[in-house]
């Protein structure tokens, strides 16, 4: 019994403090008003409850513009962005720790990787000077039948057209090394720097 009043006695308290909170809105005049309630036609214009002793029991915020909810959901996307880079630089750093102990580490990597394209480098200048000696002889073979005023067969224009897409193929591959061994040393200057920041090493 004594239970079952307190529990009455404890709704009526609440009851009496609730209905004592005011709302408190502000018109599209800028004048601010006070009541039991909010009209609707004010309500997307946020409001307070303020308490009986003057104190903000509670807020809910103006509606967003169209506007302002495209910006705010953009910079929600940047902080994403932004944490995710964040997330990849750690992993990133925690594998170049990993993978190497010192500087000299780094920069004996990147050696034997250059010292590698340099062996590919040599194979395909040989390939290319075999490739464009058999192309200068058919092609001056060709010409030689021609000033005689004899028709260059089908089988040797085949052979021209085989060692010309040669030495073309060749020449790329060996620009295609050069760009490797550029990307090879950028990256490797990449390491090095940030292996020094998170290590607090100056360099050489």
């Amino acid at each position: 019994m004594r239970s079952l009043f307190i529990i009455v006695l404890l709704s009526l308290i609440a009851a009496s403090v609730q209905a004592q909170v005011v709302y408190r809105w502000t018109d599209e005049h800028g004048e601010r008003h006070y009541g039991h309630s909010v009209p609707p036609e004010h309500a997307h214009r946020g409001y307070e409850l303020i308490g009986p002793d003057g104190s903000i029991r509670g807020r809910v915020e103006r509606a967003l513009t169209e506007q302002e909810r495209a910006e705010r959901d953009a910079a929600r996307r940047r902080e994403a962005e932004l944490a995710a880079e964040q997330r990849q630089q750690e992993t990133q750093d925690r594998l170049l720790l990993a993978a190497y102990a010192s500087e000299e580490d780094i920069i004996n990597g990147m050696e034997r990787q250059l010292d590698a394209l340099n062996q590919q480098r040599v194979s395909l200048r040989d390939s290319l000077r075999r490739s464009s000696n058999r192309f200068e002889d058919l092609v001056g073979r060709a010409a030689s039948l021609s000033q005689e005023g004899q028709t260059v067969p089908d089988r040797m224009n085949e052979n021209i057209r085989t060692a010309r897409d040669d030495v073309q193929q060749l020449r790329r591959a060996l620009a295609d090394l050069d760009e490797r061994e550029q990307v090879i040393r950028d990256r490797s200057a990449a390491e090095l720097a940030r292996f020094r920041e998170l290590t607090g090493g100056n360099g050489p």
